[in-house]
């Protein structure tokens, strides 16, 4: 009997805790940051910590390796700096701190974004573990250096450079301000007419088109569902969205999202969402990873290259059984009905038969 309390209370516990989870804004793909970090137009030195923050609130630490760097585009997720957000939080400013000092530089959080952004703050920083240079080492509370530098992990009383407004979502097509590298210089959002797609190209990705030259433009449109491929057996095609131009790639991959109105996803009932590509090499669909959010209703995935992308969802096998089969009790069609009248009558006969016979029998004895 204690131990059945016991295993209950365990339960029980775990409801709660998952109930608060719950309540909190729902995690989406960090943004990840790498690039150059200065302190007084210096490279930082190996060790230093650069933070970043979202309203106040810490979303990421990373700690340099490497002189005057943080982070590598190149290398896997971990070496980067992860800004983790919630959804609600898409488009906020982000600001970072270089050994708890606020640096110039500031950006805003995008879902699974990855952006190449070189941090700087004047002077020789606030290194709790460097002494500062020039002669004089802040200990023990001392005052600033200039008026640059700080204790510990103090921050010092300044303000941090304007923050960076959110990009303005444009609807259809947008244009990209790229380098001669294919480099986006700044965040562009492009959404469809309806608003229930939306591909976001992130600061610092390298967008190229099909014959490998700097992308200048984007679209985003609804395909109608006359054009849309037809979708695998048993897959439901909600919106097909055609992003263009297609053959365009990035590096690293782009951002897209779907969102729906209550009816909409009211419609997917049961079923899970998921995004899907047309291959016009296979003429195939192909499934990528998706995240889905019930509260927020849209269904996130990351896109390396433009092509047709659908949000489907697959019929669940007992429904798309009964209505391949039928309902219950629906008659099954045969080849042809039996002869009822002839076995009847032939059955009429038989049973005359016998009991003719066995009267005959009985007057006989």
């Amino acid at each position: 009997m204690k131990m059945r309390q016991g295993i209950t209370l365990i339960l029980l516990l775990g409801l709660v805790a998952g109930a608060a989870a719950a309540g909190e804004g729902t995690p989406t793909l960090p943004h990840g940051f790498s690039g150059g970090v200065t302190i007084g137009g210096s490279p930082a030195p190996v060790g230093t910590v650069i933070t970043a923050t979202i309203g106040g609130t810490e979303c990421g630490s990373f700690q340099t390796t490497e002189t005057g760097e943080y982070g590598n585009p190149g290398r896997s997720v971990g070496d980067r700096l992860l800004v983790k957000a919630t959804a609600d939080q898409s488009g906020e400013t982000i600001t970072f701190y270089v050994d708890g000092v606020a640096a110039q530089e500031t950006s805003v959080f995008a879902i699974g974004g990855g952006t190449v952004l070189d941090l700087s703050i004047p002077g020789s920083g606030g290194s709790g573990n460097t002494d500062n240079t020039g002669g004089s080492d802040n200990t023990g509370g001392s005052g600033n250096t200039g008026g640059t530098g700080s204790t510990g992990n103090t921050v010092t009383a300044r303000e941090s450079a304007a923050p960076t407004a959110a990009p303005e979502v444009q609807t259809g097509q947008a244009s990209l301000a790229i380098s001669a590298a294919g480099t986006v210089l700044e965040t562009v959002a492009v959404r469809t007419a309806g608003g229930t797609g939306t591909v976001t190209i992130p600061e610092g990705t390298t967008a190229l088109d099909a014959g490998g030259n700097p992308l200048g433009e984007v679209t985003c449109r609804e395909v109608a569902p006359a054009e849309v491929p037809a979708a695998p057996p048993g897959t439901t095609v909600a919106v097909a969205l055609n992003c263009g131009p297609a053959g365009a790639t990035f590096d690293p991959p782009v951002v897209l999202t779907y969102t729906l109105s209550a009816e909409e996803w009211a419609e997917i009932g049961s079923a899970t969402p998921k995004v899907i590509w047309y291959n016009p090499g296979t003429g195939k669909w192909q499934e990528i990873p998706a995240t889905v959010d019930p509260a927020t209703r849209t269904i996130t995935a990351e896109v390396a290259h433009f092509s047709i992308y659908a949000l489907a969802w697959t019929v669940p096998a007992t429904t798309a059984e009964a209505q391949q089969t039928g309902s219950p009790g629906t008659p099954t069609p045969t080849g042809g009905e039996p002869p009822w009248p002839f076995i009847g009558i032939g059955a009429v006969i038989l049973i005359g038969a016998t009991i003719g016979g066995f009267v005959y029998l009985r007057k006989k004895d």
